[in-house]
């Protein structure tokens, strides 16, 4: 509190000790929303610009900038979110920070091997106990999941979108005319491969599923660099 009762006023005679930093933000790209909280209080929010100058109590400020949607509509996939959190040391008289922002969603492929375009007449549905990202922490926010996937424009079988995990909930429901067919565990089979919730930069998944044989090949790829690698459940 002493900090935000300082960025008042402050004489060039006194000691500064506890007058306010200039915190500059350089957003990366135009549609960039920057957040800014200190401890509990809320300094600024969804601020849209390339640049913010903005004067902030000295301490721990924390910056959160994003493009695109932190939660997730029931029924709807996850947004491409790219965002990151960066703690800044305002303990000086200015001080600048560019965010780099990382990719927070993963994209998963379904292929249905030995059907036409990897496609299958059931319905699919795909469930979760993850709704989102928060928006200050960025870590998994708990709430119903369901989107159906969408087949892959010029490409075999459906893609969908999911945010960060914190469990393995992921399910695939197959039904036709309404009555269940069978459940595909996504969260085990993906969790197999040693996949990495927490990574910085989420990647992504493709799951080659043989109804018949019960069996599941997933590719896992890497958001940097070339790497995959495969396992069959």
């Amino acid at each position: 509190m002493l900090g935000l009762v300082a960025l008042a006023s402050c004489s060039v005679k006194e000691d500064r000790s506890d007058c306010p930093c200039w915190l500059t933000v350089r957003a990366s790209y135009p549609q960039e929303l920057v957040s800014a909280w200190f401890g509990t209080h809320t300094l600024f929010e969804g601020h849209d610009g390339e640049l913010i100058d903005y004067r902030v109590p000295r301490g721990i400020v924390e910056v959160v900038a994003s493009t695109g949607d932190f939660t997730v509509p029931e029924g709807q996939q996850m947004a491409e979110l790219f965002a990151s959190v960066t703690k800044v040391n305002t303990i000086c008289e200015e001080t600048e920070v560019i965010p780099v922002l990382h990719k927070q969603f993963a994209r998963v492929d379904i292929d249905f091997k030995d059907e036409d375009d990897g496609r299958t007449a059931y319905d699919l549905l795909v469930t979760g106990n993850v709704s989102g990202s928060d928006k200050r922490t960025l870590e998994p926010l708990e709430g119903t999941f369901r989107c159906a996937p969408e087949p892959i424009t010029d490409g075999r079988g459906y893609e969908f979108r999911v945010p960060r995990q914190k469990d393995e909930s992921l399910r695939l429901e197959l039904s036709y005319h309404g009555n269940p067919v069978e459940t595909i565990d996504l969260g085990y089979l993906i969790g197999k491969t040693g996949f990495d919730w927490k990574a910085e930069n989420l990647g992504d998944v493709s799951i080659l599923c043989d109804l018949p044989a019960h069996t599941f090949t997933i590719t896992v790829m890497e958001w940097e660099g070339p790497e995959t690698f495969n396992i069959t459940i």
